[in-house]
């Protein structure tokens, strides 16, 4: 404040203007507002009306501009917004349409169960309209609430996706502020509208009989449905094959975008393509499945027992009573197990990604004393590979307080010595440039990050090899390969060290890929033992510290701690900050809340559906059963025949399933790599399959099957077969 002075107005007209030797030349004020409530629908308005004032005051004086606006922010907040929403829209595509079809099939199952009503009132005098109108008055009575309904539970979800770390779960945080806007409301009567359209499909079809006509249809061989007559299966595999030949090609869909791959998150036609696969391949499934139970009805013969010969006999021969439950399965449990998978690799790998950076939980880049301060650290995040050289001609003399003293620090579980400095290695005549990193072999393994397919073997081993040799150094294998190199070859390495540099003789011991902070696009490296190039280099120097920290541990607590010992740390990189920083973006926490959202969703359907299909199965066969029962069927058997059937769809959607979505997995994740760190491809994307997720599901599904059977036998229970029998199909 050496040149601003804040004082009241009144105190500047009557004590501050009177002392001035000249008159005010310019006075500037400014006002700031609260911006907290301001809501995208606010925008279009406010930008109009900032436009407005600029213009009326420019008209009104002319010169006027308006030096500072917020209208620049609040266009990209606007655009940023509505590419988010585009991109979340399309993430919830999937979903939306498992929704959209789980509607459609339960109204298919409600009017074929009311088909022959349907059919008796067009047969006395009820036009075609009348009936669609009546359906459409009791869907609307449904969605009405269901609509009001599905606004507030929106808007809880959207709240809890603050919290979302990734698929299914979630992270101790406070839930985002949510209001229910204009739009949002416009979305939720869109949905609305096209549920009942979905809704009102089944019903056209079935308005169109009288009694006679609806018996001469059910007395005929069902047609197959018009999605296999059309071939739909088959036409919807072109498109997702195109996909996956571009994205195999050419790694993205479309000619523009930064990057081989992109991120999936800012573009979401990277999961529109395995979804669309998947709903190919899964309506092909359907298509074969009375295929296969066509062939095993015929091996049926062969075994003993009338319950196995009409499970498959049935199934065989009425492929449009479970069509609609086992698609529903189908796609569930494939969508399910390739998000888990997604959900699982972009984790690991932006973990892995950040821990080869950083190299542990924590680096500390700390300074030691130097008696004779001729020598300046600089040194950046990067490693010691830089600095001032000394300008005396003695050797440099650094003290540091030993290692161990981190270990005093509440939450700190290991500590270990890291050196990454310039090395040249000498081959013949020839230089090349570049880093070597030194540790401590009995420290670092109990802190560094290392992966299993770093090295062809286990960084213990490593570490074995440089504890057998004192000048045993790690080389990466592409420099071995390039020079014709093997192990136990003699390799001098020209290091420096803070401008000091020594030509230290080591012995190839060991091949590595991949090293934590050593990246082979930067050119060769090599890891040998910190303490055998000290001895070299004629004292210590500068150097790292890694730590491995209790979970939960903050970094300031732990700064804290070492200020207290008399630790200077100049700079520091926290790993578990970095990943929850990524973790955090709004597109990812997006993409995952809206993911997790319809899994659970398309889960909880999926157990309707079918307990339903049993339900209503149930009611349709009872005829057929009460048949059965008067000719010597027992309750056992009966109950036997309608659960092996759920079973046996169960199973086969659920093998199925769980195939189409481990394959689409391994075929589609290698495509979702999010790009990120000074070397996207550093380390490896290792595609993961989320198996724990199956045991999960499998219990689910188990339970489902438990509660059908146990509807099932409770309806076989009380079925009355004098009724059965004696009523037909007035039942």
């Amino acid at each position: 404040f050496e040149e601003v002075l804040l004082v009241p107005e009144a105190t500047f007209r009557q004590q501050v203007v009177p002392a001035l030797r000249a008159p005010v030349y310019q006075a500037v004020w400014y006002q700031t507002f609260d911006g907290s409530r301001v809501q995208i629908a606010d925008l279009d308005g406010l930008i109009s009306h900032i436009a407005a004032v600029e213009a009326r005051a420019a008209g009104l004086l002319p010169g006027t501009r308006l030096d500072l606006s917020p209208v620049e922010a609040m266009e990209r907040y606007r655009q940023a917004t509505r590419r988010l929403m585009v991109q979340l829209t399309t993430f919830a595509l999937p979903a939306l349409g498992i929704v959209l079809y789980f509607i459609g099939l339960l109204a298919a199952m409600v009017v074929r169960h009311q088909r022959n009503e349907i059919a008796i009132l067009r047969s006395r005098g009820a036009s075609r309209s009348q009936v669609i109108v009546l359906t459409l008055s009791a869907w609307l009575l449904i969605g009405l609430p269901a609509l009001i309904g599905g606004l507030l539970v929106g808007r809880e979800l959207a709240r809890q996706m603050g919290r979302v770390r990734s698929f299914l779960t979630l992270a101790p945080r406070a839930p985002l502020s949510v209001a229910i806007t204009p739009t949002g409301l416009a979305f939720g009567l869109l949905v609305a509208g096209v549920a009942l359209l979905t809704a009102l499909l089944p019903v056209l079809g079935a308005a169109r009989h009288t009694i006679v006509t609806y018996k001469r249809e059910v007395a005929r061989t069902l047609r197959r449905p018009l999605w296999q007559r059309a071939y739909l299966d088959l036409l919807l595999l072109i498109p997702s094959l195109y996909g996956y030949l571009l994205l195999r090609r050419q790694g993205r869909l479309l000619p523009s975008g930064p990057g081989p791959t992109g991120d999936p998150f800012q573009n979401p036609l990277l999961f529109l393509v395995p979804s669309l696969m998947l709903l190919a391949l899964a309506l092909l499934v359907v298509r074969l499945f009375p295929l296969l139970m066509e062939g095993l009805a015929r091996l049926s013969g062969w075994l003993s027992g009338t319950v196995p010969v009409l499970i498959l006999r049935h199934l065989a021969r009425s492929p449009a009573h479970y069509t609609g439950p086992l698609l529903l399965l189908l796609l569930t449990l494939g969508l399910a197990f390739f998000t888990a998978s997604m959900a699982r690799t972009l984790d690991d790998h932006l973990i892995a990604q950040v821990y080869y950076r950083v190299g542990a939980d924590l680096r500390l880049m700390e300074t030691g004393e130097s008696p004779r301060q001729a020598l300046g650290v600089g040194r950046g995040p990067a490693g010691m590979g830089g600095g001032a050289a000394s300008p005396s001609q003695e050797e440099p003399v650094w003290l540091f307080l030993p290692v161990e003293e981190h270990l005093r620090v509440p939450g700190v579980l290991a500590a270990t010595r890291v050196g990454n400095y310039q090395a040249t290695a000498r081959l013949g005549d020839a230089l090349e440039q570049g880093r070597f990193l030194g540790v401590d072999r009995a420290d670092f393994p109990r802190v560094a990050f290392f992966r299993r397919d770093f090295a062809p073997a286990s960084l213990g081993a490593l570490m074995n090899a440089l504890a057998l040799e004192r000048r045993g150094l790690l080389v990466n294998r592409a420099f071995l390969e390039r020079h014709s190199l093997q192990i136990g070859d003699p390799l001098p390495l020209v290091v420096n060290v803070l401008g000091e540099t020594r030509e230290v003789p080591f012995v190839i011991v060991g091949a590595v890929d991949y090293f934590p902070t050593l990246y082979p696009e930067d050119g060769p490296f090599f890891v040998g033992n910190l303490d055998y190039l000290f001895e070299q280099m004629g004292g210590l120097y500068p150097y790292d510290v890694w730590l491995s920290v209790a979970e939960g541990t903050p970094t300031e607590t732990i700064l804290a701690g070492l200020q207290e010992l008399g630790l200077a740390v100049v700079g520091v990189e926290d790993a578990r900050a970095l990943i929850a920083e990524a973790m955090a973006r709004p597109e990812r926490q997006g993409a995952f809340g809206l993911l997790s959202a319809g899994f659970l969703m398309a889960a909880l359907l999926t157990v309707l559906g079918f307990w339903l299909h049993a339900l209503l199965a149930f009611r349709r066969r009872f005829i057929e059963l009460g048949v059965l029962r008067a000719i010597g069927l027992s309750v056992e058997q009966m109950a036997a025949f309608l659960a092996g059937e759920q079973a046996l769809l169960i199973a086969v959607g659920t093998a199925a399933g769980t195939g189409l979505g481990v394959g689409l997995g391994r075929l589609f994740i290698p495509f979702l790599q999010v790009e990120g760190g000074p070397y996207p491809y550093t380390p490896p994307f290792v595609v993961e399959i989320a198996w724990e997720s199956l045991q999960q599901l499998y219990l689910i599904l188990g339970g489902m099957l438990l509660v059908a059977t146990l509807l099932t036998v409770h309806r076989l229970a009380r079925m009355r077969l004098f009724e059965a029998v004696k009523l037909g199909e007035t039942m």
